[in-house]
């Protein structure tokens, strides 16, 4: 109708809003918004300090990719790339600069490389070397991690998953270590007789690890006399003392933050609110600011 104005157009279902007009309330009795999870978000979640949510979900794919059966020249490179991305992310969301993160790249560019030869020569040698070098690589996230954790004031949600990515990689490191050991030296890692295949491989490696690690002991397979049993003892007093004295003690620690906090500190990072997205940590005070770098 001619006598409608502009106020009445906006009320009409579907019409678009006039310029100018006050935005309106949203429905649900006052409650207040829950962010959104915007475009751009998980690389602020990558930038940011203690993203170790982001890290122990990489951590499940580097385990999900050496448990998984699967054949061909590829399984070596995407293991080693995903497992180079997971160093990367634990070093730089641990606030590790200089040097030391320069060295974890230049670590990360060998074992890349390392695994693309190893793929193409099909060499036991070879592939063992890369696994070993992925071990180290792997040994130097958890204590970056860890350093970095240990100076937080609060024990937040993101401090656990921090330790918890850390007991993860523990058990990553004696897998991969365990079977580069068995493909350099030519001799079977473990007592029991081979399988069919004629070798035990990354799947039996990573079970065992774990296996091992939590202390479970099924019995069906057992490390050989010599540097398998001495493996075999570190990983299980560095699994249980980590998870006795670090991860139960931050439990005991844990304070529950508001919800939707940290996703709200990322979506200031995200507008620019925050001048260094690294320091939102900082800014909420979960962090000792003398301790901050490593």
């Amino acid at each position: 109708m001619s006598g409608m104005g502009p106020a009445d157009d906006a009320s009409k279902p579907g019409a678009a809003p006039v310029s100018g007009a006050a935005p309106q309330p949203e429905q649900g009795g006052g409650r207040a918004s829950v962010p959104v999870v915007r475009r751009g978000m998980f690389r602020e979640a990558a930038r940011a300090s203690d993203s170790y949510g982001l890290l122990l979900f990489l951590v499940f794919i580097d385990y999900i990719l050496l448990s998984v059966p699967w054949e061909g020249a590829a399984q070596v490179i995407v293991s080693t790339l995903f497992i180079c991305a997971t160093a990367l992310l634990g070093f730089h969301t641990s606030h590790v600069r200089g040097r030391w993160l320069q060295a974890v790249r230049i670590a990360s560019a060998v074992a890349i490389g390392a695994s693309i030869v190893s793929a193409v020569s099909h060499g036991h040698r070879s592939t063992g070397t890369t696994f070993m070098i992925i071990a180290v690589l792997i040994l130097a996230t958890p204590l970056a991690v860890v350093t970095r954790i240990v100076q937080h004031r609060r024990v937040t949600a993101e401090t656990l998953m921090g330790a918890i990515a850390v007991y993860v990689l523990i058990g990553l490191v004696f897998s991969y270590a365990d079977y580069g050991l068995q493909l350099i030296s030519g001799s079977s890692f473990f007592a029991q007789s081979p399988p069919p295949s004629g070798h035990f491989n990354e799947q039996d490696f990573v079970y065992y690890s774990f296996i091992t690690m939590t202390t479970v002991g099924y019995g069906d397979l057992s490390p050989a006399t010599g540097l398998p049993r001495t493996f075999a003892v570190m990983e299980a007093l560095t699994g249980q003392i980590f998870l006795v004295v670090m991860v139960s003690r931050l439990v005991a620690l844990y304070t529950p933050r508001a919800r939707g906090e940290r996703r709200r500190m990322l979506a200031a990072g995200q507008r620019g609110a925050v001048d260094d997205v690294e320091d939102i940590e900082a800014m909420d005070g979960d962090v000792d600011p003398a301790g901050s770098e490593a």
